[in-house]
């Protein structure tokens, strides 16, 4: 099959390189979305020294995930790429995972035409989350998943407008509801970094915070919010993602209050259908 990759960067670091090498050599193009505000000129020429198949796509400053996912998926369908494969700027392959993987969907795709993406067990999965263990879930995350271009595109590709968090369920959910299916190889593994959580107990039960700043709980709020809105199915699993977030944060975290303020603003602009990066 016609494949590509994509990976969106943001202000990587070096090792970067060593990741876009582990997928490079298993597809006919890497295209590398640079959402930097102040492009790195001398890791660029690194990246492009990963392999001859890298093309750079300057986004000109951060235009958010889902402008950076569409401007690849747009290059890949102007090249004639059936499939792209999107990846962060932190996860990679180990052996022959990615060669598995690819030959596992394309013989998916083949299957069924209405699979629209698929997805694979990443190394921050837990094994008794019945969610990424799920051959057929309701969605997937964007890093390590196999997207078919064409049907990509025809739903209306990613939406802009969240910028970034929750804009990989969003599409999926409109995806679904547009006839499409999402599959998950479940018996391999891509490395996937989920950060550095704060863990804590409360009550005697453990718990984790995933520490992120005013402004990303801004956006998770605020988009968290906005698919409320749009697909009501997942209401209840939503509000209650949120409420622990909440508790989470109170418990566990620095500069909680100032963190609630911009929870409940996020909140406060979906509702008022204000979208787009936050400027503070």
């Amino acid at each position: 099959m016609r494949i590509a990759a994509s990976v969106v960067i943001y202000n990587p670091d070096e090792g970067v390189t060593e990741r876009i090498s582990s997928y490079a050599g298993e597809v006919q193009k890497v295209f590398v979305a640079d959402n930097s505000d102040t492009p790195n000129e001398a890791l660029l020429d690194k990246i492009r020294a990963v392999s001859d198949n890298i093309e750079i796509i300057p986004m000109h400053g951060n235009m958010g995930i889902a402008a950076a996912l569409n401007a690849a998926l747009n290059k890949a369908s102007e090249q004639g790429f059936d499939y792209l494969l999107t990846m962060d700027d932190d996860s990679y392959f180990t052996g022959t995972t990615l060669h598995d993987y690819l030959t596992r969907s394309e013989e998916i795709f083949a299957s069924d035409e209405k699979v629209i993406q698929i997805g694979i067990h990443n190394s921050g999965d837990k094994d008794d989350d019945l969610v990424v263990n799920n051959e057929n879930p309701d969605w997937l995350i964007t890093s390590g998943t196999i997207m078919a271009v064409e049907n990509s595109i025809a739903v209306g590709g990613f939406l802009e407008k969240l910028f970034i968090d929750e804009v990989d369920r969003e599409f999926c959910y409109r995806a679904s509801d547009a006839g499409y299916k999402m599959r998950r190889v479940l018996d391999l593994t891509m490395q996937h970094n989920l950060g550095h959580p704060i863990k804590g107990k409360f009550l005697g039960k453990s718990y984790e915070a995933m520490g992120h700043g005013k402004v990303r709980k801004y956006y998770i709020f605020r988009n968290c919010t906005y698919v409320m809105q749009e697909f009501p199915r997942v209401k209840k699993e939503y509000k209650k993602y949120l409420l622990k977030m909440k508790i989470k944060t109170l418990l566990a975290e620095d500069n909680k209050f100032e963190k609630l303020k911009y929870m409940n603003m996020g909140k406060r602009d979906a509702r008022k259908g204000k979208f787009g990066k936050l400027e503070v």
